[in-house]
């Protein structure tokens, strides 16, 4: 007998099927892939903004710290080009000023007068035990360090990388009363008698910042650990005395240095000193005194104004995304004395 094969059939696509099949993946693949840029370019945008908001803030903060130190009407602005023309910031219309764009103040020593507990200098002084030539600071450790505690001559001269100490020879910090309207009078078996002002009272002309005039600044070296000694007298007969003080080692200068464009980088100058005749003698953030140290790159906008004890600065910096896309983050900040 004769076998007959019965052929079995199998279910498949057909070519149209198939071809609706390959549509719907490109649409599929075609929507993730736009969906994935999407998410791509969010991620480098979000980056990119972080980066600029993160440094941005992190050289306000510095700056504000640095001037939240700052030796009242010693805050004056220069143009970078030109440092001997300068101007004082003590208005809000300086906010405009788009000439004078270098800042420059004395500021008081805080890093070393927090370096160590209790301080190697106190701050505190005792009028009645000082002199026209020396300052009473009962509890301080001017030269001496202990086991557990550093001198300040010792501070000072690390901070400043050897720059500045308290012994007779070398460069010497400056001293600064609370009370800068009275003086220690020699001659009137001292008694207080009133201080000659600063021009204006704003004026720091006589500081050693803008000419060779340090009329009324002092500096001071140690005479042993409770008593500092006056240098020189810089042409006073009197000198500023009142119970409480602050010492300087350095000046600070912020400068703005072209990048190309409208950009820039901010140059932190410091570590040098006018009341010993060291200034800001060369151009476009290149001086010849001190050091320098990058705060902050690629800004845009640099704009700060005084106003009685209140400090404003404004800053701006850029992040490249690519070609020429940028973020662009601003912080303003206000440091009050």
């Amino acid at each position: 007998m004769r076998k007959v094969r019965i052929l079995k059939t199998k279910k498949a696509f057909t070519l149209l099927e198939l071809t609706m099949v390959i549509v719907v993946l490109g649409i599929v693949a075609s929507i993730g892939s736009s969906i994935i840029a999407q998410v791509y370019e969010q991620y480098i945008l979000q980056r990119a903004t972080h980066r600029a908001s993160l440094k941005t803030e992190l050289a306000a903060q510095q700056i504000a710290n640095l001037l939240s130190y700052r030796i009242p009407r010693t805050t004056i602005a220069r143009q970078p080009a030109n440092l001997s023309n300068a101007i004082y910031v003590t208005d809000p219309t300086n906010m405009t000023d788009n000439i004078h764009t270098q800042l420059e103040w004395i500021g008081t020593d805080n890093d070393g007068f927090s370096a160590d507990i209790p301080p190697s200098w106190n701050g505190f002084c005792d009028v009645n035990a000082s002199t026209q030539n020396s300052v009473r600071t009962p509890g301080s450790r001017l030269l001496n360090s202990t086991a557990s505690h550093a001198a300040a001559h010792d501070i000072l001269s690390n901070l400043s990388n050897g720059n500045v100490s308290l012994d007779a020879a070398g460069q010497h910090p400056a001293i600064f009363f609370r009370d800068r309207h009275r003086r220690y009078s020699d001659d009137i078996a001292g008694n207080e008698v009133t201080m000659k002002a600063l021009p204006d009272g704003t004026d720091p002309a006589c500081l050693g910042m803008v000419s060779s005039d340090r009329s009324c600044i002092s500096t001071v070296s140690a005479a042993d650990d409770e008593n500092f000694a006056f240098q020189w007298d810089n042409g006073n007969t009197q000198k500023v005395i009142s119970e409480h003080y602050k010492l300087a080692w350095s000046a600070y200068s912020i400068c703005p240095r072209p990048r190309g464009g409208n950009h820039y980088d901010l140059i932190l100058h410091y570590n040098y000193q006018p009341w010993e005749g060291e200034r800001l003698d060369g151009q476009n953030c290149n001086p010849t005194v001190g050091e320098s140290a990058i705060l902050i790159t690629n800004v845009t906008v640099f704009k700060f104004a005084e106003s009685g004890n209140t400090f404003r600065f404004k800053l701006c910096a850029q992040e490249s995304i690519g070609g020429d896309t940028n973020v662009t983050i601003c912080k303003e900040k206000a440091v009050i004395l």
